[in-house]
């Protein structure tokens, strides 16, 4: 069936409906179709029985009969009207024909045919993809493409893939095998992506869908302004518009009388908390703790109400400022009226919360590591003695991923945001000056907005080999490939880049919702438990408080686990610190030891003896520096800061040329080594100074021809 065909057959269902001519055509192609003549029969006479049953004064084009026709026309009767492109059906007729059956009659000639062979030829290229999902594929391509009237491939788009039923009906190797022939410009989508791929919704549109109609025009002029000054971020602008949606539906159904923003008085904000806690318990989502009082997230819809009142209160005084003509009289909530509606009680339920399942993951993270690293060595010896066997592959992949992404997280501390947008491009290489190798992570902004980097040490290091190692025999490649993704948060394209997560069984970047469920689902495989017996939930963000509360048993200082963690500030870090009292006083303890003797020997912490105590009391009186004694009167005021041996005033001890010496032995060790690892031109300059005044020291010390400073001693 050629083009021309088509053009002609396409221009009958605007002619007025008349069966007998229609029943001509249909014959007439029919036999161009390879049938036998008993198939040929059973067409045609199928055919003939829908065209006849119908009335033609009820239409007025075949279009139109067929809109009615169809209801009661069987997949059989309807055969050759939908082949021969007489009508187009819909797919809920389509989606239960016999595809195969339906396309292997028709000539060459015909483009189903065509691109039927051209499809399926290109799915035979997806390594990853069975028999059975490339048949499919096949099959529902032609199913889109009779349905939406198209003769070519080219012609359907990712909204066509969009319409046939979730499940397994090949749509994600079609979309796979569509990016192959260069119909789709992007690299492979699953389904999930292509059906949430839809652009973030305005704050018009936000507002709303939620918003009650008195209060959509302060809510969207806020909002506006918000993300003018404040933030942009989509998830931001949402949650508050869902937050202040709350507090608005709460308005209309119990204070009908106010309809504006201005009447609202403190009374009214007040009687809100009770109502949004009632609330809450109703639409939180199904966990173990569902209609109790463990949670805050109303706590959250209070405080971005606090703000809006007190943004509202600030930005509407502004000369010309459109929220003028929606400030109320006084801020009608306060975090007093937080705190009165039990706002501090569920922090600290919440903190207690915290402490708990921090210790519940120190105990079970072990054994799920384990569990995790011996369930994927299994599979990697089941698939050595089968190598051919889908099942052993498939196994073997989810075991490598369940077992990746754990160490990924445990061993960099990342946000699962920040992980799932790694590349192969963020491992940065750098060179000491001494010529030796190390790595960085770059990663990207995310929570606070900045990027940062993290050091890669043996772990982390071995786990993104491993992982660009599995992503390249994946795609069969000699280097990890790019590919897109999609921020599911903000609802926007994230550039096209070798991503480190992707090829986890289809050619496309792991999603955030992927990551959390195998997580999950690896926890419980493990048996991981709670104290009190209920399974443990493993999620990314438990990965990041082992590797906190890690880093703080290992005496890592707060500002270096915070600076690696990605806080703006140590009070999260502090958190992990006030869990563990003990590690920070066996820090501190350990830091001040080591400083202490870096400056003495190991000998000076011994307890001192009662002459020795003695006369550290009389030295005390003289100001007895150890290695000299001031000058200057006890109890004057030290202008130089108490930097001893660059002040006039200290008189060095001639016994003390010992000590000096080694002092200026350790410090010029210090020095080279700092010049070495190239420290900032400031502390080299420091260290440098430091020396010099050792020396000085030295110097009038070896100068004096007997011990002034014992002179002044025995003077005092």
């Amino acid at each position: 069936m050629n083009a021309v065909t088509l053009e002609i057959v396409r221009d009958l269902r605007n002619e007025p409906f008349e069966p007998e001519r229609v029943m001509a055509a249909v014959r007439e192609m029919v036999h161009t179709w390879d049938y036998g003549p008993r198939s040929r029969r059973h067409v045609i006479s199928d055919t003939a029985a829908i065209l006849t049953n119908t009335s033609a004064q009820e239409c007025i084009s075949l279009r139109q009969w067929w809109l009615t026709a169809e209801e009661r026309c069987t997949v059989s009767e309807g055969r050759a009207l939908v082949l021969g492109r007489f009508v187009q059906p819909t797919w809920r007729f389509i989606a239960s024909a016999r595809i195969p059956q339906w396309i292997a009659p028709l000539p060459d000639d015909d483009p189903l045919s065509q691109m039927w062979s051209r499809l399926a030829a290109a799915c035979e290229q997806i390594g990853w993809a069975s028999p059975q999902g490339r048949r499919r594929a096949t099959i529902t391509a032609m199913r889109l493409m009779i349905h939406r009237d198209y003769d070519r491939l080219a012609q359907l788009t990712d909204t066509d893939l969009r319409i046939p039923e979730r499940g397994a009906n090949g749509t994600d190797i079609l979309d796979a095998a569509l990016c192959g022939l260069g119909i789709f410009e992007r690299s492979p989508r699953r389904g999930t992506t292509r059906h949430h791929a839809r652009p973030p919704r305005t704050i018009a549109d936000l507002v709303d869908a939620r918003v009650p109609q008195p209060f959509r025009s302060v809510t969207e002029d806020y909002m506006t302004a918000y993300s003018q000054r404040i933030s942009n971020n989509y998830s931001t602008i949402r949650t508050k518009i869902r937050s202040l949606a709350y507090f608005w539906t709460y308005l209309t159904e119990e204070h009908p009388e106010v309809d504006q923003c201005r009447q609202i008085l403190p009374h009214h904000a007040r009687e809100f908390v009770p109502w949004a806690l009632m609330t809450a318990r109703s639409v939180q989502r199904s966990t173990e703790t569902k209609g109790t009082d463990d949670r805050t997230t109303t706590y959250d819809w209070m405080t971005d109400i606090r703000s809006f009142f007190t943004d509202l209160c600030t930005w509407g005084t502004e000369p010309g400022s459109p929220l003028a003509q929606y400030m109320p009289i006084v801020v009608p909530l306060t975090t007093h009226d937080l705190n009165r509606g039990g706002f501090a009680a569920a922090r600290a339920r919440t903190a207690a919360r915290m402490t708990a399942t921090v210790m519940d993951l120190n105990r079970e993270i072990p054994n799920i590591r384990a569990f995790a690293l011996r369930r994927w060595h299994e599979a990697s010896a089941q698939l050595t003695s089968t190598p051919n066997e889908k099942t052993a592959i498939k196994e073997e992949r989810n075991r490598f991923w369940d077992w990746a992404l754990l160490e990924l997280l445990l061993t960099s501390g990342l946000r699962v945001e920040e992980a799932s947008e790694l590349t192969t491009l963020d491992v940065l290489k750098r060179q000491l000056p001494d010529g030796r190798i190390y790595y960085l992570l770059h990663i990207k902004p995310s929570k606070y907005d900045r990027a940062r980097v993290i050091p890669i040490g043996d772990g982390l290091g071995r786990v993104i080999a491993e992982i660009a190692s599995h992503v390249k025999g994946f795609y069969r490649t000699n280097s990890v490939p790019a590919c897109d993704r999609r921020d599911s948060t903000s609802k926007t394209q994230s550039p096209t880049a070798p991503y480190l997560l992707q090829g986890a069984g289809h050619p496309s970047a792991m999603s955030v919702q992927t990551i959390r469920q195998r997580l999950q689902n690896l926890s419980l495989a493990a048996g991981a438990t709670h104290a009190d017996g209920t399974p443990l939930r493993l999620c990314p963000h438990d990965c990041r408080r082992v590797f906190a509360t890690e880093q703080l048993n290992n005496n890592t200082p707060v500002h270096v686990i915070a600076a690696l963690l990605g806080h703006a500030g140590l009070d999260t870090v502090m958190i992990y610190a006030k869990l563990y009292p003990d590690t920070v006083i066996d820090g501190y303890r350990a830091a001040m030891r080591g400083l202490y003797t870096d400056i003495y020997d190991v000998d000076a912490l011994k307890a001192p003896t009662a002459d020795e105590w003695a006369a550290f009391t009389v030295s005390c009186n003289l100001r007895d520096m150890g290695t000299h004694v001031c000058a200057l009167p006890a109890g004057e005021h030290c202008s130089r800061g108490l930097v001893c041996l660059g002040c006039h005033h200290a008189q060095p001890k001639k016994s003390a040329a010992t000590v000096f010496r080694r002092m200026i032995a350790s410090h010029t060790r210090s020095l080279n080594k700092a010049r070495i690892i190239g420290e900032p031109a400031g502390q080299i300059a420091a260290r440098e100074l430091e020396v010099e005044r050792l020396r000085s020291a030295l110097r009038r010390a070896e100068e004096l021809n007997d011990d002034v400073a014992t002179a002044l001693e025995s003077v005092s």
